[in-house]
């Protein structure tokens, strides 16, 4: 793989790919948000909620603590206690692909055809590579496969905006910020 040889057709494709990928996921982590927002809050002080939120990085804290909330708060509404089970596996899964997103690098592959694309696949400075592999061994996703992570984004990402609309209060909480929207617009 040397990707200073030939620019692959395919370049911008996947480039578009890979950014409506990373796009659909920031739709997760929006909807994560707002459903922390719903089960702990709604608080008098939102800056002070998303501070606390955000006071952790990785996602997988973020779904901990939705998945604690969500054990309080839906403890005696065992249907959608269940439903946020499986909404939390689903973002966990997800976070796998996006992880990758966001840590593989972009390769250049040329068949024996001479016919260059773009890949992505885990950068040889990864140091969870093991080193009984070759490096040309390990995975690699096409643009087919980051446009399967989008869909998967966007299905986990309307899955959360559902269970927060199916949740009572959040009715009114989306009332609420939708006025607030609509005064900060001209």
């Amino acid at each position: 793989m040397n990707r200073s040889k030939q620019v692959p057709e395919n370049l911008d494709d996947f480039l578009k790919a890979f950014a409506e990928a990373f796009l659909a996921w920031q739709g997760v982590e929006s909807n994560l948000f707002l459903i922390y927002n719903f089960l702990v809050g709604p608080d008098p002080n939102p800056a002070l909620l998303s501070a606390k939120y955000n006071s952790v990085w990785p996602l997988n804290s973020h779904r901990k603590m939705v998945d604690d909330a969500a054990a309080d708060v839906l403890k005696n509404n065992k249907c959608s206690l269940k439903e946020w089970e499986g909404l939390s596996r689903k973002i966990s899964d997800g976070a796998d692909r996006r992880n990758k997103l966001a840590h593989f690098e972009l390769a250049y592959h040329t068949d024996a055809d001479g016919k260059t694309k773009a890949l992505l696949r885990p950068s040889i400075f990864k140091s969870k590579i093991k080193t009984n592999k070759k490096y040309e061994e390990y995975e690699e996703y096409d643009i087919k496969q980051i446009r399967e992570w989008e869909m998967s984004f966007h299905s986990i990402a309307d899955g959360l905006s559902r269970f927060l609309n199916d949740l009572p209060a959040a009715r009114r909480l989306a009332r609420a910020q939708d006025a607030e929207v609509s005064c900060q617009t001209p």
